[in-house]
């Protein structure tokens, strides 16, 4: 593997830092964050909380893996991340199965 590769790696994603967040369908609920590290690294916190339909999670898991290597680790643009804020904004991000969401200040809980 080269230097110019991203990768990711599954973890808990700091909310304290910048991070992205994939929901699917309709669900309110997220089903994963990644992590934006240095070293051109991700960190993938899955969060699969379907009520024990374990078809409906393999379904998810294999959706959000798929969108995570597209459009992060196998993306030609030279800053994935960038690409994925700006898609983020866009019409096709409410259209598809996985939705993402963007937090550049982390999680910041209104006081």
């Amino acid at each position: 593997m080269d230097n110019d590769s991203w990768t990711w790696q599954p973890g808990e994603v700091d909310l304290n830092n910048r991070y992205f967040e994939l929901k699917f369908g309709y669900d309110p609920q997220p089903m994963a964050r990644i992590g934006i590290e240095e070293n051109k690294n991700f960190t993938v916190e899955f969060l699969l909380y379907v009520c024990g339909d374990k078809e409906k999670q393999k379904e998810i898991f294999k959706e959000v893996i798929y969108e995570i290597e597209l459009y992060l680790i196998n993306n030609s643009e030279p800053d994935p991340v960038d690409y994925m804020i700006k898609h983020t904004q866009k019409c096709a991000n409410t259209y598809s199965k996985v939705h993402w969401g963007y937090f550049p200040e982390g999680f910041k809980q209104i006081r």
